[in-house]
């Protein structure tokens, strides 16, 4: 396998394929209060166990080999990195994701002097691929090696314009292995993970992740979201809008952004990051003082404002592989503002091509919208979609725990909306009223927040009928039904 490169354009000629992609899906979404962590380690570097922080080379004219930390015979690569969450926290989601250029085993470079006194650079592969690159081991805390069979999401070798470099992205869901560990803070290994190694037109880059989502009742409420898919990023912008959040009502907001991305090079620049502000339109680049505004994808790894070192190697130049957690700048709630339900992040690159494999968002939410979401004992939130029978549907809501509220009469209610803030209770109702309804409310004295429904019935196939009938309105969309009771009372 020979491919055939003048050498003042080496990089550039390497950037000339057209976008091919697999679309960003939801893989994960979950409701609670809590927190993530996120860890990983390079799998290819210039050196097999030391650390590589020279920032000055192109990757494409670095010769690379596998990293291999475990002094264990039995693996051909490996790395590690260090998790560390709270204690008394709960494992709620754990994903390992892998990716990494892989056109080859190994490849090579020969030089030949044109009369034109340019230089051609011929790149030169074993033509061997190993067709398993989704099994790897992983190590958890303490323990020994697991195999792990991955879900294959994007493979560069069905593409002839990955030809050159033919990268791939796994991911497995690693939740149970983690949620049996006993001490899930520690040290975390994965080996096996295959890579070209040596020279490779763009350069040799790859390398893993852990996401883990974790419940902690010391934590806010939060929307976690998890998108799966293996986008080509280059001169044409890549929109990725997160939605089914509500954000609170009051305070300040926070907001992350995580990502994986493969062959982003620390000394080529003009790759960016951006999120959009809802109240301009207008798009606000992200950046901090690891990852430029303009180079936002540059090798390294990340942790809001500081360098991710807790791993062996502790690179920080990783050769074409970025990991990143970083809180969203939302001043005076601008970019995230009150009751937000949506929100837009897009990457673009003019020069620095790069693959976006991994995405999560996070983000605070209100504790009125979570009670919708997770305490299904007693609010039971239905999907427009209607995934069950209509008598499943009408059991469920006549199983519905009931709630004691102090002079509200008995019976099914259909709650549109709930606040805290009164001024938002109020502005709800007005918008209710100007559309045709007949908004009304009560108090929960329980937690002091404000409800606004249109229908109370005694028979919950009324309510169902109603629900069904006003869901299909936009501004219903997160529409419940509650069942209420006086305390001497029981159903």
């Amino acid at each position: 396998m020979r491919y055939l490169f003048l050498l003042f354009a080496t990089t550039l000629s390497y950037y000339c394929y057209a976008q091919e992609e697999v679309v960003f899906k939801t893989n994960k979404q979950f409701y609670l209060k809590g927190n993530s962590a996120l860890i990983g380690n390079n799998i290819v570097s210039a050196y097999s166990k030391k650390s590589f922080n020279d920032g000055t080379k192109l990757n494409d004219l670095l010769k690379q080999r596998y990293v291999d930390i475990d002094d264990d015979n039995t693996t051909f690569s490996s790395s590690q990195a260090t998790l560390k969450i709270p204690e008394n926290s709960k494992i709620k989601y754990a994903a390992l994701y892998w990716s990494a250029i892989y056109p080859y085993n190994f490849g090579k470079t020969t030089i030949v002097k044109l009369k034109t006194k340019r230089k051609q650079i011929t790149y030169v592969g074993d033509d061997k691929r190993d067709l398993s690159f989704n099994t790897v081991l992983f190590k958890t805390p303490n323990s020994n090696y697991k195999p792990i069979q991955g879900n294959i999401i994007f493979n560069g070798s069905n593409s002839e314009k990955f030809g050159d470099t033919k990268p791939y992205g796994c991911y497995a869901d690693v939740t149970s292995i983690l949620q049996n560990t006993k001490t899930p803070s520690g040290n975390y290994t994965l080996a096996n993970v295959k890579a070209a190694q040596g020279l490779v037109p763009g350069g040799c880059a790859g390398g893993w992740l852990l996401y883990v989502i974790y419940e902690n009742e010391n934590e806010s409420a939060k929307y976690f979201t998890t998108y799966n898919g293996f986008l080509d990023v280059f001169k044409e912008p890549v929109d990725i809008h997160f939605k089914n959040f509500k954000s609170p009502e009051e305070g300040g907001i926070k907001t992350a952004l995580l990502l994986g991305a493969l062959e982003g090079d620390q000394k080529f620049k003009t790759d960016n990051c951006a999120i959009l502000n809802p109240n301009n339109d207008e798009y606000v680049p992200l950046f901090n003082k690891v990852r430029p505004r303009n180079n936002f994808f540059n090798s390294t790894i990340s942790n809001d404002e500081v360098f991710f070192l807790d791993r062996i190697p502790a690179s920080r130049n990783t050769l074409g592989f970025d990991l990143l957690k970083m809180e969203i700048p939302n001043p005076n709630n601008t970019i995230i503002p009150y009751n937000s339900r949506d929100a837009t992040i897009q990457f673009n690159s003019k020069a620095d091509r790069f693959y976006l494999f991994f995405v999560a968002f996070e983000t605070e939410i209100s504790p009125i919208f979570l009670e919708g979401k997770e305490n299904k004992a007693s609010i039971l939130v239905l999907n427009k979609e209607e995934e069950l029978k209509e008598e499943e549907e009408l059991e469920k809501i006549k199983n519905l725990v009931s709630i004691s509220i102090p002079s509200m009469p008995q019976g099914y209610y259909l709650v549109t909306n709930v606040f805290s803030v009164k001024e938002n209770a109020t502005k709800w109702m007005s918008f209710l009223t100007e559309k045709g309804h007949n908004p009304k409310s009560y108090i929960n004295p329980e937690n002091r927040w404000k409800y606004i429904y249109l229908n109370i019935d005694m028979d919950p196939y009324v309510i169902y009928q109603k629900r069904k009938e006003l869901s299909k309105i936009d501004y219903f969309e997160d529409i419940w039904i509650l069942k209420i009771s006086f305390k001497q009372f029981s159903w």
